[in-house]
């Protein structure tokens, strides 16, 4: 045997220290990741409400009222019915201020829920619109919010 002489490639030690490294990198942009994709789920969340928020606005300034005419929704609803779609987007469709179906449903494939309390007694006019959340569920920490108010 020759002394001196230099094996070429890596040991073992040396391979999964690579590996580890490796592993490290690829979980720190899995959370990066997630938490960008949640990021972007609540501004597409924000974005769609403010958007329906005009509509019903305006269908409010032309009917008198917010769509529908009568309360359909309840807080137990869980998830959020297709009502949403087939109810109240389908009378802003018809009354031509919406159109398509772009409305219908948040980023996690839910349908949007509102309670229309349009210048009810004791709601002060406050019609709460909201995504569900990603958990899909009604009255959680995760519901994205906010209230029509109507000023009656």
């Amino acid at each position: 045997m020759q002394r001196g002489h230099k094996q070429l490639g890596f040991t073992i030690v040396e391979l999964l220290i690579v590996i580890v490294v490796i592993a490290i990198l690829a979980a720190i942009t899995i959370v990066a990741y997630n938490g960008i994709q949640a990021q972007a789920y609540n501004s597409a969340v924000q974005s769609d409400l403010a958007n329906i928020e005009k509509a019903m606005r305006i269908y409010r300034e032309e009917n008198g009222a917010l769509p529908p005419g009568v309360d359909f929704y309840s807080g137990t609803s869980n998830p959020p019915t297709s009502r949403w779609d087939t109810e109240v987007l389908q009378a802003m469709r018809d009354a031509n201020i919406i159109s398509g179906d772009g409305l219908a449903t948040d980023p996690w494939g839910r349908y949007y829920w509102y309670d229309n309390n349009d210048c009810a007694i004791g709601s002060n006019g406050a019609s709460p619109l909201q995504s569900a959340g990603p958990d899909g569920l009604n009255n959680t920490s995760d519901d994205i919010r906010i209230y029509i108010r109507t000023y009656c």
